[in-house]
């Protein structure tokens, strides 16, 4: 990245908008930075969003009805404000009005609820010393999104070797033992929403993983928010009420496992 970029915080709900304004903005010369573009399939979601909102000039943050209540996205917000970076709301509904943050209400904010063009106009003369004298050329996204990896903590050696593969398929990962955000976020808050987030969830089974009370619960959770769930058994694990009727994938043998999760992932258009 640019020595000055803005990094622009929001809901995967309002991706549409996003991706509009991103290409507005590159061509009136500013450079920006948002997940997808910025980050590289193989690697650790929720540490590559740390380092790009660290090293950022600007945050823009979109307000809206997808972003209230968000633990993700006012963390990001908090970090940005702790080392007294910029930050530019924007609001696309009446909500983002309403529920804009508290720290936000007496900065001025960009009004996207009308007309783009003189909304982006207003945002551009927050950030004009982020401007370019040429557009910036449209980036080609890095990854195709996040896969969510639940686990025992005895099994972490097979994780080295399954975000191996998930680069291979230009995925990245979200780890929540390894991928520890420390922005003093609520765990379970932040835990709902990686996981709504995410393209799907990978649960290793194994005897330590039906032990694990953390692992049943991301596994039920995934299932209740409509996150596809890919059951990889590492270690039979034993007769499990909660996996009761699931078909899972056998990685007793390495190459037929991934081959098979290959497989299932294309099927789900993943």
């Amino acid at each position: 990245m640019p020595q000055s970029y803005a990094f622009i915080s929001y809901s995967r709900q309002d991706r549409a908008l996003v991706d509009r304004l991103a290409s507005a903005l590159r061509h009136a010369g500013v450079h920006t930075w948002t997940d997808l573009e910025n980050i590289s399939a193989g690697q650790d979601w929720p540490k590559a969003i740390e380092a790009g909102l660290m090293n950022a000039t600007a945050l823009i943050y979109v307000s809206s009805k997808h972003s209230v209540g968000s633990a993700w996205m006012n963390s990001e917000l908090q970090a940005f404000l702790d080392k007294s970076g910029r930050v530019i709301p924007i609001v696309i509904d009446d909500d983002g009005v309403s529920h804009l943050p508290l720290p936000l209400r007496r900065v001025q904010w960009a009004d996207f609820r009308g007309p783009f063009e003189p909304a982006l106009d207003v945002l551009l003369r927050g950030i004009r010393d982020l401007r370019d004298t040429t557009p910036v050329a449209t980036p080609v996204a890095k990854s195709k999104g996040y896969l969510f990896i639940s686990y025992a903590d005895e099994d972490f050696e097979f994780v080295r070797e399954l975000t191996a593969f998930l680069s291979t398929k230009e995925y990245a990962y979200w780890d929540f033992r390894e991928s520890d955000r420390d922005y003093q976020a609520d765990y379970t808050l932040e835990l709902e929403r990686v996981i709504k987030e995410a393209a799907g969830t990978l649960s290793i089974m194994s005897p330590e993983w039906k032990r694990s009370r953390a692992t049943l619960q991301e596994l039920h959770f995934s299932r209740e928010v409509g996150t596809p769930v890919f059951l990889l058994k590492l270690k039979d694990p034993g007769p499990t009420l909660a996996i009761a009727g699931m078909t899972h994938i056998d990685f007793s043998k390495r190459d037929a496992g991934f081959a098979k999760l290959d497989s299932e992932m294309r099927r789900h258009r993943l």
